[in-house]
């Protein structure tokens, strides 16, 4: 009989015998296809892609554990993963290193691969920062760090961002988050607030991503917000910001709703000498006017929308609103008394009634305000779950199978004839490009089919085949859904939303209104409420 045993060299040194080693062992190196994979306690082969590209881009570092049996043939002893991973993707000298014992009992045997598996423990994450601290110091990149490591790059991302954090990092050495959740904090640890919005969620057991996400957009919103005030006060606006109106919020009156002594409404160009005037800017959520065209007779004409039937997208847009913060310095009196004065007897309006009529618009403008804060923080907050939704729909629909009661969700979308999936059919799916990492095509109406081929021509698997098709009807959904769902769900929004939750997702406190659970009793008011 034979020996498996290659007589090629390692990278660098001849195969040797360990002369240190007890009788009968030795070091080779084998050739991992013809290792005969042995009885093994271990039945679960996790086929990790990381884990993959490192054996075929550094080989196999650790040896494996071989015996030899009656034909001469190698056994794998321990070590069966690397063997089965290094056959299936190869290694740079197409070999891996083994230590060569005698076939140990059958007892001792399982004994042997029970304990190793038992007490084997993977690293900890903040050994994995210590580590890209480490190379850091050393001058490797990131990116070379996540190819040589064979990691995800946003690991290594994260990791990084805790070395420069230093309250993260004992978060994270405490064992009270995650990598992932310290990189977050990391993300924050300069604005108090922010920290504790993140660690109120975490004490109520949700996630970090949407809050994460609110706050990183409320910088941008922000930053937003001051640009247009300093472009107002260039313009010699007296403007005051949302902040600074609360302070006078219980006394400013919008001009508008106030009249002279006659009765008659201030001028607008006269708003600006008014005594106490200011301008608020706030941000408000409009719907923009359909786009126009002049047809042949000179009159102008609306164009059709492209999906006319659906509801119309807002859009934020900034709002100046003039206001006195001291009506009584003004002169000015509310629009209620604009047909006489308050002691006037025929004027029908006495000071009860003026007190009344203010009372009731006090009350119809808080009511409005209240309704305007609500559609604000929930449009925000909606913006930011699209965000995380489909960053997470993006890892998911990398799955090769589909998750349990997705084929009952497909055939609910097709023979139903649902919508989103006809739209997005007609347009060529392109939200699913965008889910899949590929390039949306344009150019012309219909761009995208070569492209949908060649995404159909890859699921060559039963299961490739519906795991594409659900990508496709997630993708379709996802396209028709705006900042006006969460006011106007329909069941299918439930459905699908109610699917991802049960695959994996948290939906965010706006999202659980399509699920018609709007309280939720650990949310302490939530992050939209926060927003607010």
């Amino acid at each position: 009989m034979t020996s498996t045993a290659t007589a090629t060299t390692a990278p660098t040194t001849e195969p040797t015998t360990d002369a240190s080693s007890d009788a009968g062992e030795e070091f080779v190196y084998l050739d991992p296809g013809k290792i005969l994979i042995g009885s093994n306690v271990r039945t679960d082969l996790p086929h990790a892609k990381e884990f993959r590209r490192s054996i075929k881009e550094r080989g196999v570092l650790e040896a494996v554990t071989v015996y030899r049996n009656d034909e001469g043939q190698h056994v794998c002893l321990r070590g069966q993963r690397r063997t089965v991973e290094a056959a299936s993707v190869g290694t740079p000298t197409g070999l891996i290193p083994a230590r060569v014992v005698a076939k140990p009992e059958e007892a001792d045997r399982i004994v042997d691969q029970m304990v190793e598996n038992i007490h084997r423990a993977g690293m900890r994450e903040t050994e994995i920062v210590a580590g890209v601290e480490e190379l850091t110091l050393v001058g490797v990149s990131a990116a070379q760090i996540a190819k040589r490591l064979s990691v995800p790059r946003p690991t290594v991302n994260a990791a990084l961002a805790v070395t420069k954090a230093d309250q993260s990092r004992n978060r994270l050495d405490s064992g009270h988050l995650t990598l992932a959740e310290a990189a977050i904090f990391a993300e924050f640890e300069h604005d108090p607030d922010a920290v504790e919005r993140l660690e109120r969620r975490l004490r109520w057991g949700h996630g970090l991503d949407h809050e994460a996400q609110r706050l990183r957009d409320e910088v941008t919103e922000r930053a937003e917000y001051a640009a247009e005030v300093e472009r107002l006060r260039g313009d010699g606006l007296p403007v005051i910001t949302a902040e600074e109106a609360t302070e006078v919020q219980s006394t400013a009156v919008a001009i508008e709703d106030l009249r002279t002594a006659e009765g008659e409404p201030v001028p607008v160009e006269d708003w600006p000498s008014v005594t106490g005037a200011a301008v608020i800017l706030t941000e408000e959520w409009d719907y923009l006017e359909p786009a126009t065209t002049d047809s042949a007779d000179g009159d102008s004409e609306e164009e059709p929308a492209e999906d006319a039937d659906e509801d119309p997208e807002p859009v934020k847009v900034f709002t100046a609103t003039w206001v006195v913060t001291d009506v009584e310095a003004t002169g000015l009196v509310y629009g209620s008394r604009s047909h006489g004065s308050a002691s006037d007897p025929e004027s029908g309006t006495g000071s009860d009634g003026a007190d009344a009529a203010r009372a009731e618009a006090e009350a119809k403008t808080k009511a409005k305000r209240e309704e305007r804060r609500t559609v604000i923080a929930n449009n925000k907050a909606w913006v930011s779950a699209d965000t995380v939704r489909r960053d997470w729909l993006a890892g998911f629909l990398t799955r090769k199978s589909a998750p349990k009661g997705a084929e009952a969700l497909i055939c609910e979308a097709v023979l139903t004839g649902n919508y989103t999936l006809s739209k997005a059919m007609d347009h060529r799916h392109p939200i699913l490009f965008k889910l899949l990492g590929i390039d949306v095509p344009s150019g012309y109406y219909g761009a995208g089919y070569e492209e949908c081929q060649k995404i159909a021509t890859k699921a060559t698997t039963p299961k490739g085949a519906t795991m594409t098709v659900l990508a496709a009807v997630l993708a379709a959904r996802e396209d028709s859904t705006g900042k006006q769902t969460w006011r106007n769900p329909t069941g299918w929004d439930a459905r699908v939303l109610g699917a991802l939750a049960e695959w994996g997702y948290e939906p965010s406190d706006v999202e659980r209104l399509l699920l018609d659970d709007q309280s939720d009793p650990n949310a302490e008011g939530g992050a939209d409420s926060d927003a607010a």
